[in-house]
């Protein structure tokens, strides 16, 4: 199906996510500031890769970059299988790691990728999502989120409609066309 851009709504502009990243990353450096000053940050890519970008650059801690690539969407929808492309590059064994993500929708692919890198016994493992779908009971606990959202399709800010739109600077999504307007 293709995806006309006059479909696409705004949801969050560039100022909310603005706003949206400095708390999140507000929220991270006080809870790492008693406990060390160095981290390992994981992006799994693509989708959080302006996420993880604009949040590291605002973290006050020493971060080692590193990143998964995961995939578990076709189009619009779950296909409800982990496809690994890439994995982490270094070991995780007694390090700060913190796993950032684009959105949590039914929870399969974090789950995964936290099962793996348990079993290289890290100090500790913290979640931070840019955003929250709260349609599902996908049984992940964020430690850190930047809001939480229905169940709409979201595009835009590193987000993706079958690999395209992730370079809007907003986050849009896709009226379903019965409610939609104009």
């Amino acid at each position: 199906m293709e995806l006309s851009p006059s479909r696409i709504r705004i949801l969050f502009s560039e100022e909310d996510l603005d706003r949206i990243v400095k708390k999140v990353a507000e929220d991270i450096n006080n809870y790492y500031k008693p406990l060390t000053d160095e981290i390992t940050a994981i992006c799994v890519l693509k989708g959080s890769v302006h996420f993880y970008s604009d949040l590291l650059k605002r973290l006050d801690l020493k971060v080692r970059y590193n990143f998964v690539h995961v995939s578990s969407y076709s189009g619009m929808h779950t296909t409800g299988k982990i496809r690994v492309k890439t994995w982490v590059d270094e070991s995780l064994t007694n390090r700060y790691v913190l796993v950032v993500e684009d959105i949590l929708d039914t929870g399969n692919t974090l789950r995964y990728i936290i099962n793996y890198i348990w079993k290289q016994k890290p100090k500790d493992v913290k979640l931070v999502s840019l955003f929250e779908k709260t349609v599902h009971k996908h049984g992940v606990n964020l430690d850190f989120v930047g809001e939480k959202i229905g169940d709409v399709f979201v595009i835009g800010y590193g987000l993706d409609y079958n690999e395209i739109y992730r370079n809007l600077p907003y986050v849009g999504y896709i009226p379903d066309e019965e409610n939609e307007e104009g």
